[in-house]
């Protein structure tokens, strides 16, 4: 008997405890609120029947505490939310100041800072179009990305050439600015953001792509535009 006993008291005081204490963080949260709002509930005569084995009052009661308990876990977590908002505000601000005031690394942080914002923050397009040229030499393909297209040199009388970024990999905020002849272009149907996945990805993730014309992609542009 006193095995079968102090096995029970083993199972039962841990939950017995768990419980008293839940129970005393509940009233002790929701006490010194409940009482006007179960006083509210009384006065436009809600909930005043009861249910099972509870009156009135103490339905009343148990209710405007569980409103309180909600409503205090919820303003909970919109002020952990703005002030965690505040304090990252905070700190990317302070990370960007300390990077300006450094010398050199200002300079590469500004440039860097720059051309990623121009990539994937800017609302205008700044690369029209993926291509493949012939790069680094004239036997191999890179991936590219037109910047600018028709672009005069000698005189009005050449033709004009084609002002292609090729990203680097990993990191494609660095790479060349190579000029070619829009004939030794090829054109992909690929989105740009495709192109920088692949590039960062170094190569591992490239999904199909086929080669359009030169009007295809003039279209492309023009839809995503």
């Amino acid at each position: 008997m006193k095995k079968y006993f102090i096995t029970g008291l083993v199972i039962l005081l841990p939950l017995a405890v768990t419980l008293a204490v839940i129970i005393f963080i509940f009233n002790f949260l929701t006490l010194p609120f409940a009482g006007a709002l179960s006083s509210l509930l009384t006065h436009y005569n809600l909930l005043s029947n009861g249910f099972l084995i509870f009156s009135g009052k103490q339905l009343q009661f148990f209710i405007s505490q569980v409103f309180v308990l909600l409503f205090m876990f919820f303003f909970t977590v919109l002020l952990g939310m703005i002030a965690r908002w505040f304090f990252i505000h905070y700190l990317i601000r302070f990370w960007d100041y300390l990077f300006h005031h450094i010398p050199l690394v200002n300079t590469l942080y500004k440039a860097c800072k720059d051309v990623i914002n121009t990539i994937f923050a800017s609302k205008t397009k700044s690369f029209k179009q993926v291509v493949l040229v012939p790069f680094p030499s004239a036997d191999s393909k890179s991936f590219g990305l037109i910047t600018q297209d028709n672009l005069e040199w000698f005189g009005k009388d050449k033709p004009g050439l084609t002002a292609v970024f090729v990203p680097t990999t990993p990191n494609p905020t660095s790479g060349f600015l190579m000029m070619f002849d829009p004939k030794d272009i090829v054109f992909v149907d690929m989105k740009v953001e495709e192109a920088f996945k692949y590039v960062i990805s170094c190569g591992v993730i490239l999904n199909p792509f086929s080669v359009i014309s030169y009007e295809e992609a003039q279209k492309t542009v023009e839809q995503g535009e």
